[in-house]
C-alpha cells in the first residue's frame, strides 16, 4: 500500500466518515478509500466541477483560489482541500461534525503532498 492510499484508508477509518478520494481536476481517480455504495466516476466528476467552478468564480471576483471547501447536504458532508495538482475529497455521513476531522484532513492533505513530490 503506498503512503497515498495509507493517507486514504486512516481518513476513512474515522467516525462518521465514509470515504476519501484523490481526484485530478480532469475528475479522474488517482486513489480511494470509499464506501462501496460510492461510485468513483460521480465522486471523482462532481469532486472536479465543484472545485472548478468554485476557483473559476473565485477568479472572477480576482480572489484567490479556493484552499479548501467544505459542503453540507441533508444526506451527508465533504470536505474538499485543493492539492495543487488534485483534489482531496473526505465524504461524511448526515450526522458527523466535519469540523472535528479537520486536523486529521490537514494531516492527510500534507502527507499526500510530501508523497507526490517524491513519485
Amino acid at each position: 500500500m503506498t503512503k497515498i492510499q495509507e493517507a486514504l484508508a486512516e481518513l476513512h477509518r474515522l467516525q462518521g466518515v465514509k470515504g476519501a478520494a484523490l481526484v485530478t481536476h480532469d475528475g479522474l481517480i488517482a486513489a480511494q478509500s470509499l464506501d462501496a455504495r460510492f461510485s468513483t466516476d460521480v465522486v471523482a466528476g462532481l469532486t472536479s466541477y465543484l472545485m472548478m467552478t468554485t476557483n473559476r468564480c473565485l477568479e472572477e471576483g480576482r480572489q484567490p483560489k479556493a484552499a479548501q471547501i467544505v459542503v453540507h447536504a441533508s444526506n451527508g458532508k465533504a470536505i474538499l482541500t485543493n492539492l495543487d495538482d488534485t483534489c482531496l475529497i473526505v465524504l461524511f455521513d448526515q450526522f458527523a461534525d466535519p469540523a472535528t476531522a479537520r486536523r486529521d484532513v490537514q494531516e492527510a492533505a500534507q502527507m499526500i503532498r510530501r508523497a507526490s513530490r517524491i513519485s
